[in-house]
């Protein structure tokens, strides 16, 4: 089982840092856009089509960089009362915690999926881009974070059954 685990906790680790160079590059270009549409205002003309970009990347950025986030276990948590239990108290909680933000994050992304297929033939005012085909990258970011907290899941069972287990 531990052997499962951690190949799949490598895997994902992969993924994600995938996700994560895709959400810094977006991050990156959308700076470029802005700067080059806010200069543009002043000297020849605004970039058409920025505010579109600017909220379609947004929305990917947050979606794409949950799941390497969760994996660096960079999100803010606070311990006060949790950090008093013993080991195995604390394994509980946070398989119960990981389970619960993977079904909550799993529903997300299947909803997600549902609604771009509703929007399969939505555009985009300026550019005319497909509303669909952003919704769907988001719900791959669900997806990412939700197999991210299965594997964190599986972790936290297996310091269940043996506290001691570092992973």
């Amino acid at each position: 089982m531990r052997k499962f685990v951690t190949s799949l906790e490598k895997g994902m680790s992969k993924i994600n840092e995938i996700a994560g160079f895709i959400a810094a590059t977006l991050i990156v270009l959308l700076m470029v856009l802005t700067f080059a549409n806010v200069t543009g205002r002043y000297f020849i003309w605004p970039i058409v089509g920025t505010h579109e970009l600017t909220y379609l990347s947004l929305a990917l950025i947050v979606f794409l960089s949950l799941g390497y986030v969760q994996s660096k276990k960079e999100h803010i948590a606070i311990g006060i009362f949790v950090d008093k239990c013993s080991k195995r108290t604390q394994a509980v909680l946070d398989a119960i915690s990981y389970f619960v933000t993977f079904s909550l994050l799993f529903l997300m992304g299947w909803q997600m999926v549902v609604f771009a297929g509703r929007t399969s033939t939505t555009l985009t005012g300026d550019l005319h881009l497909p509303v669909s085909a952003f919704v769907y990258l988001c719900a791959l970011g669900a997806f990412l974070y939700a197999m991210t907290a299965i594997v964190d899941f599986l972790k936290s069972l297996l310091k269940v059954v043996n506290p001691e287990h570092e992973s």
